[in-house]
């Protein structure tokens, strides 16, 4: 079954060119897509556009009837002085079902703390977000993202601010996900997400999908794509190489492992 098909699309700002154009992408239901590229490439502008927070500037993007969602933001867009609890922050996801100034019941709030209790921090549960450590915050959002139930979740950066543990039990709990729903995630960190992803698209101010999360060298010719080459130095670092014929990535790409 398809969930989302993407036709032509072109991603960008209103009055401005497009960050990337001519996308064409498929999501069905257990697909399990990594989203890669350096920063400025157009990962979070598709991630925005994926979830209708950003209005196409060309093409289309279809969903199936009733697909729902849920969308674990980056970190850093979150607003940790807001005063509001934990266990609301969880029943939040519920908003599109309910309206943003819907009211929640009994059965939404213990819901919510069971998530939190199956994710290792119950104990938070009546504690504000200002008090949170990043990756508590980021542990609340992912039962925000998934209190709804959904057919699609889409992650932005979610090991970012996170323990090793914490990755550990991510990447465990997206596969026994993953036997049910489909996942979006964006990561920079492609060594670790290609043991887990099915397939792998590349956003770099152009598009590219591979359609397996194993890069042969036949598929780098094919797709001439900035897979990551990992060198070892004196400095951990990461190169990318190039998008052949590919404008937009004639400059150097690198990026600096942590």
């Amino acid at each position: 079954m398809e969930l989302i098909r993407i036709k032509d699309l072109a991603i960008g700002y209103a009055g401005e060119p497009p960050i990337v154009s001519g996308i064409n992408l498929t999501i069905g239901e257990r697909d399990y897509i990594g989203v890669i590229g350096p920063n400025g490439g157009g990962k979070t502008t598709f991630i925005r556009t994926l979830t209708g927070a950003l209005p196409p500037l060309a093409g289309s993007v279809e969903y199936a009837k009733g697909l729902r969602t849920g969308y674990l933001p980056q970190i850093k867009s979150i607003d940790k002085s807001f005063p509001i609890s934990v266990t609301d922050v969880v029943m939040s996801g519920l908003a599109d079902r309910k309206g943003v100034f819907g009211r929640y019941g009994k059965k939404d709030k213990a819901r919510a703390i069971e998530l939190l209790h199956d994710i290792g921090i119950g104990k938070l549960a009546g504690r504000t977000i200002g008090g949170l450590s990043g990756g508590e915050l980021q542990r609340v959002l992912l039962c925000r993202a998934l209190i709804s139930d959904p057919q699609l979740l889409i992650l932005d950066e979610p090991t970012t601010f996170v323990d090793n543990k914490f990755e550990k039990e991510l990447y465990e709990l997206l596969a026994e996900l993953n036997r049910r729903i489909a996942i979006v995630m964006v990561s920079h960190d492609l060594g670790t997400i290609s043991r887990h992803v099915k397939s792998i698209v590349c956003i770099n101010r152009c598009f590219h999908y591979h359609p397996s999360n194993v890069i042969t060298p036949e598929q780098l010719q094919e797709y001439d794509c900035p897979i990551q080459l990992i060198s070892h130095g004196p400095v951990p670092h990461t190169v990318l190489s190039q998008h052949r014929g590919c404008t937009c990535c004639s400059h150097d790409q690198k990026q600096t492992e942590k």
